[in-house]
């Protein structure tokens, strides 16, 4: 990838997340952790690939978000952003 894009991998345990860092991603998204574990797993990448960002996500609000903060932890998403936003439906009918 060149200098303005990065890869991103979305991992579910540490064996993926070791995988995809020595493939040359540059994020690793540990998805759907509970908090110790996650940052337990972070450190674990960041001792062997320290150049990896990290990013949590997956199931964290804005009440659980400061269980996910870590030093080994460079971002926290949220899905509901994109995902969990209420939709509303409208058409534009005009009389003649």
């Amino acid at each position: 990838a060149g200098f303005s894009q990065k890869i991103e991998v979305e991992c579910r345990n540490l064996d993926e997340a070791i995988e995809a860092a020595g493939a040359g991603a540059d994020i690793v998204m540990l998805d759907n952790y509970e908090p110790a574990k996650l940052k337990e797993d972070a450190k674990a990448i960041k001792e062997k690939f320290s150049h990896v960002i990290i990013e949590a996500s997956g199931g964290i609000t804005e009440e659980t978000m400061g269980d996910y903060l870590s030093e080994h932890v460079d971002v926290v998403s949220q899905g509901k952003l994109t995902q969990g936003y209420h939709c509303l439906d409208y058409s534009l009918k005009i009389k003649r």
